[in-house]
């Protein structure tokens, strides 16, 4: 069964970037073109798709620390919650493999983003929607190095990626929370 993360992510943030998209469509589509509007609505698209992204990985950490907590005596945890929350990267950094790689596995696994074949392009898109999430964020001038242009098609993979990745990332937790606790959560 998925999480309530990736439920949240299915029925609310795919939605919202759904309608996200459609705006940065309708931007482009204006007759006369206004390219300031459609670039705006580009660097706003990525924004919102990294910082949903980065909300789905932290909520589905959050819902699963919760569910280990809640399987030791009550007066550990606080103790077990607040070990979880200890310098969560996900709450300030930006959702890269690394940030993602360094919270999960304190679960005591190693999360292999290379077992799923399907990764490879998936990692890469995460990679670039996080170079350009930086540029947009700090009003960086130009392409930045080693990724595609900025378009609306380039954003439309992203998101696919960011899905098929939430989709993979809650399966992993599921088969490991099944080895911690010794049954499914």
């Amino acid at each position: 069964m998925p999480s309530v993360s990736l439920q949240h992510w299915q029925n609310d943030r795919r939605l919202r970037l759904t309608e996200m998209d459609a705006h940065c469509a309708a931007s482009a589509a204006l007759a006369p073109p206004n390219a300031l509007l459609a670039e705006e609505s580009l660097c706003g698209f990525v924004m919102l798709l990294s910082g949903h992204f980065q909300g789905f990985c932290r909520d589905l950490y959050a819902e699963c620390s919760q569910i280990v907590a809640a399987q030791v005596p009550v007066g550990m945890r606080g103790t077990i919650q607040a070990q979880f929350v200890a310098a969560l990267k996900l709450n300030y950094k930006n959702p890269t493999v690394d940030t993602i790689k360094k919270d999960f596995e304190r679960f005591a696994f190693t999360l292999d983003f290379s077992a799923d074949p399907a990764n490879g392009p998936r990692v890469t898109h995460l990679g670039h929607l996080n170079r350009w999430r930086n540029c947009v964020a700090h009003q960086s001038p130009g392409v930045p190095q080693g990724v595609p242009l900025l378009t609306l098609q380039a954003v439309r993979d992203w998101r696919v990626s960011c899905d098929g990745l939430a989709g993979w990332l809650d399966a992993i937790m599921h088969v490991e929370l099944s080895h911690i606790l010794g049954a499914p959560p």
